[in-house]
């Protein structure tokens, strides 16, 4: 299969502007809230799994979903709305904030559903039906989520790993078909890590 072309080979620096200001926006969402650890900055997540989404070549519009994957899940009412406004005035085509409107919305899971489990089958059987690059932005969510969760812990918790399990399942087919392997992949090896489970 061809390489992806890079979201630096056709107006980087416009690109790179709409990443920062995604960037920016999310850690003004986030501000004042922490990870499970209760010490680290939550802003820490979205930047690693955007840094992920790059390293496994994503384009700009994956890199800007990944940068706002959880502010509709964590934030209050505001921040959706100042979200979908930013959304809407990125100097993007059309085609591109649509894009990044459905796929951190497929990400988002609904609290209006009863129970973790059944929110993340929601989402993603959401993320199947969305634009291709969600299947990737939610692979390394769970990586980061993943080596998050073994290094507070010292080890994946059983329930974690059959949710993650979940998602290998869901997202194989699509990760295959889209060109996402080197992820998927990823996110198996970190799975399969000899931790403690306990």
């Amino acid at each position: 299969m061809p390489a992806c072309p890079g979201f630096m080979d056709e107006d980087p620096a416009m690109r790179l502007l709409v990443i920062k200001m995604a960037a920016d926006h999310a850690s003004r969402a986030h501000r004042g809230q922490f990870r499970k650890d209760r010490k680290t900055p939550y802003i820490t997540h979205p930047a690693r799994v955007a840094g992920l989404v790059g390293m496994f070549h994503g384009s700009h519009v994956a890199v800007i979903s990944a940068w706002l994957h959880d502010v509709y899940e964590d934030c209050i009412p505001e921040w959706i709305t100042q979200t979908d406004e930013l959304i809407a005035g990125f100097p993007l085509s059309g085609d591109e904030r649509a894009d990044i409107s459905a796929i951190v919305e497929a990400l988002t899971k609904k609290n209006t559903i009863k129970g973790k489990a059944a929110r993340l089958s929601d989402s993603l059987d959401r993320i199947l039906d969305a634009p291709p690059e969600a299947t990737l932005v939610k692979l390394c969510d769970r990586i980061d989520n993943l080596l998050d969760s073994a290094d507070r812990n010292g080890g994946f918790t059983k329930r974690y790993l059959a949710s993650t399990d979940e998602i290998i399942g869901k997202l194989e087919v699509r990760a295959s078909l889209y060109g996402f392997d080197a992820a998927f992949h990823t996110l198996v090896t970190i799975r399969n890590t000899k931790l403690k489970t306990e």
